[in-house]
């Protein structure tokens, strides 16, 4: 399959840890819940920077997109986050 496509889009969902409900006060029972002070962000990037080697765009959460942070067209704020993350791809339309 030839590709079209210019461009990955590059959906950025910070995270936090939070107390579970019903938690102990040891700290054992944490969950990742959306950022209460930021919310997501969609940022593109190159096809060639956002695909592997077979030309398929990175999957979601995988160890390749969750790098896509640190890209130069990321938002300085997410190249500073520094709590827990991940990011889902997709192709951009060239419609």
């Amino acid at each position: 399959m030839t590709n079209t496509k210019s461009a990955i889009a590059v959906t950025f969902t910070p995270q936090e840890w939070v107390d579970a409900p019903f938690h102990l006060d040891d700290g054992a029972d944490k969950q990742l819940t959306p950022a209460e002070n930021r919310d997501p962000v969609t940022f593109e990037v190159p096809w060639e920077d956002g695909t592997d080697g077979e030309r398929a765009v990175f999957p979601d959460k995988s160890y390749e997109a969750n790098q896509l942070q640190s890209h130069p067209a990321a938002p300085e704020w997410v190249r500073n986050w520094d709590g827990p993350y991940y990011v889902r791809t997709k192709l951009v339309d060239d419609e």
